[in-house]
């Protein structure tokens, strides 16, 4: 698992991003960025959902716990649209009750271009959760199943909004899910016809 610093966003929406904090879910090698109310502050700022300034008080930890159940709630949601399957109704109740917390948390504010849009206190750390959130919600009405895909890369399982033309993309990254997946498929061929199979 890629650290904070080091994580590229490559999934085409915050939701998405913020759920592959975390990857290979249910494998013994699974793996968790977002280990300490740091690394949710440190992401937060790396894609300019928090300022420079953030309160981590007293209550930063709790605010991790309840980040983490929120990631992992809409990566459900996500899994489930990816494979064609209807969302869960208990799953929907806990993503409505996310939503409407982070909805009383925010404020609609005019921008430069006349649009109106939520906004969050960018130095509040529960900011993080707010924006996932928001954004899932909006990207599950809006944006059709086949284009939420998932990784088939090993020790990977990120999703992602495939915004490609023809709509082929696969990887998350084709240079490090794709390009192993190339260098597997050569080793296999030199097996293959290798005379002694090694």
């Amino acid at each position: 698992m890629q650290s904070i610093p080091e994580m590229p966003f490559v999934a085409g929406n915050a939701a998405l991003d913020f759920v592959n904090t975390a990857e290979e879910r249910g494998h013994p090698a699974a793996g968790d960025a977002l280990v300490t109310p740091a690394d949710l502050c440190l992401w937060g700022q790396r894609y300019g959902i928090l300022g420079v300034s953030v309160k981590v008080g007293i209550d930063a930890d709790a605010e991790l716990e309840r980040a983490r159940r929120a990631r992992d709630l809409l990566y459900e949601v996500f899994l489930a649209r990816v494979h064609g399957q209807p969302v869960a109704s208990a799953q929907l109740a806990d993503l409505a009750e996310l939503a409407r917390t982070a909805y009383q948390a925010g404020s609609l504010q005019p921008e430069e271009d006349y649009a109106i849009r939520w906004h969050w206190n960018r130095s509040d750390l529960a900011t993080v959760r707010h924006v996932a959130v928001s954004r899932g919600v909006e990207l599950l009405r809006d944006e059709p199943s086949p284009r939420l895909k998932q990784c088939p890369g090993d020790h990977c399982g990120w999703i992602f909004l495939d915004t490609t033309k023809r709509g082929n993309r696969r990887w998350c990254l084709m240079s490090e899910c794709g390009q192993d997946a190339k260098d597997e498929r050569r080793r296999a061929r030199r097996q293959a016809t290798s005379p002694t199979g090694s």
